[in-house]
Order: structure tokens, then sequence, then C-alpha cells
């Protein structure tokens, strides 16, 4: 089917994820956009530091998503998800101690 073909309708109900930067580094995580709608998200993930890190996303503190591998030094990472609770959510790096040494950011979903 070419593009031409496809119904309006299903063309505007297929919305691509939100976008969310995030480095991480010793020891600290940057969120290039802190304040998202709820919905599909794409998170990319650039290890800018010297250790290797990875990603949690947490609610109330339990898990709701996160990296199965680690993240390299200069390398990146893609986690794609859907939030859908209103709220705000932790993101943090569960190697070592990174977390208890400031490796967190907060993450707002807004309607």
């Amino acid at each position: 089917m070419l593009a031409q073909d496809v119904p309006p309708a299903a063309v505007h109900s297929a919305r691509a994820p939100t976008a969310i930067g995030i480095g991480e580094r010793e020891f600290a995580i940057a969120v290039y956009r802190p304040r998202v709608h709820p919905g599909a998200l794409k998170f990319n993930i650039k290890n800018l530091g010297e250790d290797v890190h990875d990603l949690v996303i947490r609610r109330k503190g339990r898990r709701v998503a996160g990296l199965t591998a680690v993240v390299k030094p200069g390398s990146t990472a893609t986690l794609r998800l859907t939030l859908r609770r209103i709220g705000s959510y932790q993101l943090v790096c569960t190697i070592a101690d990174h977390e208890a040494r400031g490796m967190r950011a907060t993450l707002k979903v807004v309607r």
C-alpha cells in the first residue's frame, strides 16, 4: 500500500513517539525534555561519561521499565515505552552506587 492509499484518519492516528534525549555521565543524568504528555516515548540515551551506565524508570519506588543492557562510554541506546499515568517518574542509573552519588533525574508526565 502506498502512502497516498492510506486513509487520512489512519495517517493522523499513528503518532510518532515523543523523543526524549538523555545524557548520562559521572554522576548525573540530564533529561532534555523533562515534561511530556502521556503516550509513546522514545528515550535516546547517550553515555557521555567514562563508566558504564544503565537507565531504569521508576514510579512511586517501583520499576516501570529499563534498559536490558549497560551503555558503554561513548555509546548510545534507545528505550521505547508508553507512559499513560500522569505524574512524576524517577530516572536512575542502578550500576554500583551511581544512584546514591547523584545519577537520578525526574520526568513529569503532564496533561
